[in-house]
């Protein structure tokens, strides 16, 4: 599993299509708003990106309160025993929400809160881990291969 993490509208889904040669038209794409995806949904595809992986944090606490984590977990194991079986690859797209002011509302804190640690349960888990700041690709777990070359397309 790769999970690619930055600010929003930093670059993440471009840097995922240039690094993949894999568009937001491929069948196996799916920008997420309010529904939890199972991998019954990866229509057999070999590469499946889950972009937005906040707003399922936002909704299963809309919907289930501080029990959102347990349910939460569930769904990454059961996306990690697909990226693991019959050379799939899963990679998932998240936005940073936790830099800056402190929300003020106790249902946006707890997404804060929820989305911090869900992304770190997400980063224990992949094998690779890129940050994307300002378009630039960082590096943080795992190989590097074409790293570098993505960097030296952007100078």
């Amino acid at each position: 599993m790769h999970f690619v993490a930055g600010g929003a509208f930093h670059g993440k889904a471009k840097w995922v299509t240039e690094t993949y040669k894999f568009s937001r038209e491929n069948k196996g794409w799916f920008v997420l708003k309010d529904v939890i995806p199972d991998t019954d949904d990866f229509y057999g595809a070999k590469i499946v990106v889950l972009e937005g992986i906040e707003h399922i944090v936002r909704t299963l606490i809309l919907e289930k309160g501080e029990s959102a984590r347990e349910t939460l977990s569930q769904v990454l194991a059961s996306w990690m025993i697909w990226d693991e079986s019959k050379d799939h690859h899963l990679i998932l797209i998240g936005t940073d929400i936790g830099k800056g002011i402190v929300p003020m509302e106790q249902e946006n804190r707890m997404w804060r809160d929820l989305n911090g640690w869900f992304f770190q349960d997400i980063v224990r888990m992949a094998d690779r881990v890129d940050l994307i700041w300002y378009g630039i690709p960082q590096l943080l777990k795992g190989k590097g291969e074409g790293h570098e070359t993505v960097y030296e397309n952007r100078r």
